[in-house]
């Protein structure tokens, strides 16, 4: 039967179950069908949106985060920021869409799909044998990550916010304890950011740091000891290669670690050699000849942890999740709550009451 002979419901059963760009190239090959999708085009949309980019709500917050920042005045930057985190913390499960909002939202979503593309490799360094693309659900854990973390990013680690506030969270170790740290440190907003994520989020977004970690100094910016490790050079070509060692190699690392997925996306797929990617990191003013600030959000997650931690007691909330090994990051024994599932757990399943892609919330997730 042709499709063209189909009724009005019968195509619109078939736009749910088709993906983003399908659904668009089907709309316009006939009146019929556009006026199918008119009828139902938000929730049709809107479904196929979040199964290809998809969580919305972290998708709708990176956006609403990238807004705030358009303003180029130090003037006011930490009452802007503040309001933005104020707006992020309220959105809603099911937020309202526009055409604009989903045109806005498409641009994240794409550079998402393209870590989703090539994280396999980075989550399956040493145990390449069970290497194996994500599946649908794995694809929403980890979009999510990357998600919170450029939230994060964008908000606190552009250059109009660092240089309003240069200082490093870790700092207020000597000012209080992990658990009960000043006032003042409580109502940072980039505390309050990561305070409004519940637990299960945080260990998978402190995942996605790890490996970002290991993609800068395995992949992009190894270090002379990375490179000493696999090969064995002349101190000439050793020069060519690696970047440096010791503390001002760290340096170049926390300052890395401010760059968003598109920064990381470019520089995997687009440089190739240390001369592109030192051109490319000056590009984004970084100065070889002085310290730069460095990335808070790994401060930031430790303190929050560390608070839920100590609230939590000796439960079962907190099982380590990475461990850091020389040259990679391995999956802890709580890998119900990583980012990919294990190959032995029990198959995946939406009602399984450890599960981390429903609404889940421990009793210490409460927004203090």
């Amino acid at each position: 039967m042709s499709i063209a002979n189909l009724s009005t419901e019968l195509l619109q059963k078939i736009y749910e179950y088709s993906d983003l760009v399908d659904i668009l190239h089907l709309s316009q090959t006939s009146k019929k069908n556009y006026n199918a999708l008119r009828g139902r085009r938000m929730p049709i949309i809107r479904q196929a949106f979040d199964d290809e980019y998809g969580p919305i709500p972290s998708l709708v917050k990176l956006v609403m985060s990238d807004d705030a920042t358009k303003g180029r005045s130090i003037v006011g930057t930490g009452a802007r920021r503040n309001i933005a985190v104020d707006r992020i913390t309220q959105v809603p499960d099911e937020p309202q869409l526009s055409t604009q909002l989903l045109g806005k939202m498409m641009k994240f979503g794409k550079a998402a799909s393209r870590f989703v593309e090539i994280f396999p490799q980075f989550r399956w360094r040493l145990d390449y044998q069970d290497r194996r693309f994500l599946w649908s659900h794995e694809q929403q854990r980890l979009r999510r990550a990357i998600y919170n973390y450029w939230t994060y990013a964008i908000l606190f680690h552009d250059e109009i916010y660092v240089q309003y506030n240069p200082g490093r969270l870790s700092g207020v170790r000597g000012m209080g304890s992990w658990f009960n740290p000043p006032v003042e440190i409580i109502s940072d907003p980039r505390l309050r950011l990561i305070q409004s994520f519940n637990t299960i989020e945080i260990v998978q977004l402190n995942e996605f740091l790890q490996h970002v970690v290991k993609l800068i100094e395995l992949d992009l910016f190894p270090s002379d000891s990375t490179i000493q490790s696999q090969y064995n050079f002349t101190p000439q070509a050793m020069e060519k290669i690696a970047w440096g060692h010791g503390e001002w190699y760290r340096c170049l690392v926390g300052n890395l670690l401010r760059y968003d997925p598109l920064d990381f996306i470019y520089l995997y797929d687009q440089t190739f050699t240390k001369a592109e990617r030192a051109g490319y990191i000056l590009t984004r003013g970084f100065d070889f000849r002085r310290h730069n600030t460095p990335a808070t959000l790994g401060d930031a997650i430790s303190i929050i942890t560390e608070r839920r931690r100590n609230a939590a007691g000796n439960s079962h909330l907190f099982h380590p999740l990475m461990y850091q090994s020389g040259d990679s990051c391995l999956q802890g024994d709580n890998l119900k709550f990583g980012i990919a599932d294990h190959p032995h757990e029990e198959s995946y399943s939406k009602d399984h009451p450890f599960n981390n892609d429903g609404k889940t919330v421990l009793s210490t997730d409460e927004i203090e």
